[in-house]
């Protein structure tokens, strides 16, 4: 992508173009930040298409390598599909050749599984979109800290803590427990409306 008008504020710009930096502390930065949002992704794909960890670290290592051989020429075109299609592709690949006739799907070998089959697609979309979540999680933590207001909904949400006791272990009202509920909740998911723009 080169019009740098059409890039949404919220990529900042774009992991693509920070990746072909010509500088090599701000290239770093950006593989660093694509390994994060991507590697716990592919190994979640390999990991349940039934890759045991040895081989779910050397898919990871071998789809962002041969990602990062093709990031100098990468262009990121949407109108030839998301970016998140793309990865599938190359971690199935990835997978296919790492684990050979080992490599099943639901019983069928991998080979005769064809990448875009809906439940290929189901599996590898629920975790693109658990990740989304855990990284805007990450985000509102670092911002928000230790807040009561973050707490309180990191305790009754995340760790499924009785309402009632959240509210009496921080000293809040019941009722600022499920506000922070809501507000934390919200800002999730704006922030991984605004992370789709980058898949």
């Amino acid at each position: 992508m080169s019009d740098h008008s059409a890039i949404n504020p919220a990529t900042n710009p774009t992991i693509f173009l920070r990746l072909k930096n010509s500088q090599p502390a701000p290239r770093e930065l950006a593989w660093n930040d694509f390994h994060q949002r991507y590697a716990p992704i592919i190994a979640g794909f390999a990991r349940r298409l039934g890759a045991q960890q040895q081989d779910i670290d050397d898919v990871v290592q071998d789809v962002l390598l041969g990602f990062f051989a093709k990031a100098p020429t990468f262009v990121y075109d949407p109108g030839k599909g998301r970016f998140r299609g793309y990865l599938k592709v190359c971690t199935y690949r990835a997978l296919g050749r790492r684990l050979g006739k080992n490599s099943k799907f639901q019983g069928r070998p991998l080979d005769q599984v064809d990448p875009d089959e809906l439940a290929v697609d189901q599996v590898w979309n629920d975790l693109w979109e658990q990740e989304l979540v855990r990284r805007a999680l990450d985000e509102i933590r670092q911002q928000m800290g230790q807040t009561k207001t973050f707490l309180a909904f990191e305790q009754y949400v995340v760790y499924d803590k009785a309402a009632q006791d959240v509210a009496t272990n921080l000293g809040m009202h019941l009722n600022s427990v499920y506000r922070a509920k809501e507000q934390i909740t919200r800002q999730i998911q704006e922030r991984v409306q605004s992370f789709g723009d980058e898949d």
